[in-house]
């Protein structure tokens, strides 16, 4: 008998909670949905790895591209001014290698950057 008190007592209780229980508006699921879906459009998309070996090539052309200009315009300039000997001194081919030095530094300084970054990412 005590049991059935007990089950007639939990009964009552949970008549009094669902009717006390605020009821969820009829639209919450779509507003939910819509909130989802919200934040799904709001979220940066991971980048594919071949923006990197864009990068890369972009990088290679800019750099070297810019280095064999600029050693054509010394060859160039040197040729007009100084004739054939000048590219066959010691001071031509220094410069040639200082640049060179240079332009493959910058090179490896922006590669450099550019795995610090993906890194940070």
């Amino acid at each position: 008998m005590k049991e059935k008190n007990m089950d007639r007592g939990d009964e009552i209780l949970r008549q009094l909670m669902q009717s006390a229980g605020k009821k969820a508006p009829e639209n919450l699921q779509h507003r939910i949905l819509h909130q989802i879906e919200t934040e799904h459009a709001l979220t940066p998309k991971k980048e594919t790895g071949t923006k990197n070996s864009v990068s890369l090539m972009r990088d290679l052309g800019g750099i070297f591209g810019t280095m064999y200009i600029l050693l054509a315009a010394i060859v160039t300039g040197g040729y007009l001014l100084l004739g054939k000997a000048f590219l066959q001194s010691p001071g031509f081919w220094g410069t040639v290698v200082l640049v060179s030095l240079i332009f493959n530094l910058f090179w490896l300084i922006t590669r450099l950057d550019d795995y610090l970054r993906e890194k940070k990412r």
